[in-house]
């Protein structure tokens, strides 16, 4: 009698509008991926493009649930409520990991020995501004990277889902989640690493930064506290580094930029989702992979 293998992860990748990039995606993922025990779940949500279409080309054994619900958390609650494995992933559309990453990403979960689990983040500058590159250099230099990134890329244990579940529709959907753990049940995997793509202009940079604050602020009105990782040190440090005194100006101003804009938007009403577009470049062909 043929034994069926067991589902033991699930990978869900919300998608809206991603024709340009799912390809390059899945195909990272797919790299070593075993179908026998890991199942992908490509959400593509209000779609006015062949994120779909794409998704299946480019790997005909995930699973392609479309809906015209545009929203990343309605997204995710989809994605869940067909996921089969004991740890889940959740994966934005325009990164890249591959399965071997994943796979260490899982394993404490899978051991039972925490809830959630993420990894690092590598920030790809190239194309960038210079005003950009100057945010980054000072923003990386922060404490925010320094115990991994719990976003874009993490896990939750099948046993902590009914900490995040049922998902609320907040912009800041991976910060709701990391806070929704103690850093005690969370696991920081430091080999697993995966590559973001930094907005290339300044506006689109504005843009992004500006959800992430709104993100935050909708949270503590939810009555979630901070997750820790404040602090302000590495903003004197530059100080006494000329170099950097350029890149500091950048980073101030457009951190104050933000701030300043938000004070003057309405609060209440559905979530809103600025997005970097500036930086979801077409897939490259498969031998550039």
């Amino acid at each position: 009698m043929t034994q069926v293998s067991k589902i033991t992860t699930s990978i869900l990748i919300p998608a809206h509008n991603e024709a340009a990039v799912i390809g390059r995606t899945l195909a990272h993922l797919g790299r070593g991926l075993c179908r026998d025990t890991v199942e992908v779940i490509v959400i593509p949500n209000g779609c006015r493009d062949r994120t779909a279409e794409a998704a299946r080309e480019a790997m005909p054994e995930a699973i392609v649930l479309e809906t015209q619900v545009p929203g990343k958390a309605n997204a995710m609650r989809l994605g869940l409520a067909r996921a089969r494995g004991e740890a889940i992933v959740f994966l934005d559309a325009d990164l890249d990991v591959d399965a071997a990453a994943i796979g260490r990403l899982v394993a404490p979960l899978l051991r039972g020995e925490a809830l959630a689990s993420h990894g690092g983040m590598d920030v790809d500058l190239k194309g960038c501004s210079a005003a950009v590159r100057g945010f980054y250099a000072i923003w990386q230099r922060g404490p925010y990277l320094r115990g991994g990134k719990f976003g874009g890329l993490f896990a939750v244990a099948r046993a902590g889902l009914e900490r995040i579940t049922p998902l609320p529709d907040v912009t800041a959907d991976d910060e709701y989640v990391s806070r929704a753990f103690r850093p005690s049940e969370k696991a920081y995997v430091r080999d697993v690493r995966f590559v973001a793509r930094a907005p290339r202009t300044l506006a689109a940079l504005f843009a992004v930064r500006k959800r992430v604050r709104r993100g935050t602020r909708e949270l503590g009105r939810m009555g979630h506290g901070a997750s820790g990782g404040g602090g302000r040190g590495h903003l004197v440090g530059a100080l006494a580094r000329p170099m950097l005194w350029a890149p500091l100006l950048v980073f101030l101003s457009l951190t104050v930029s933000v701030r300043v804009a938000l004070m003057f938007e309405a609060t209440g009403g559905a979530p809103k989702w600025e997005r970097d577009d500036s930086s979801r470049v077409p897939v490259a062909r498969r031998g550039d992979l």
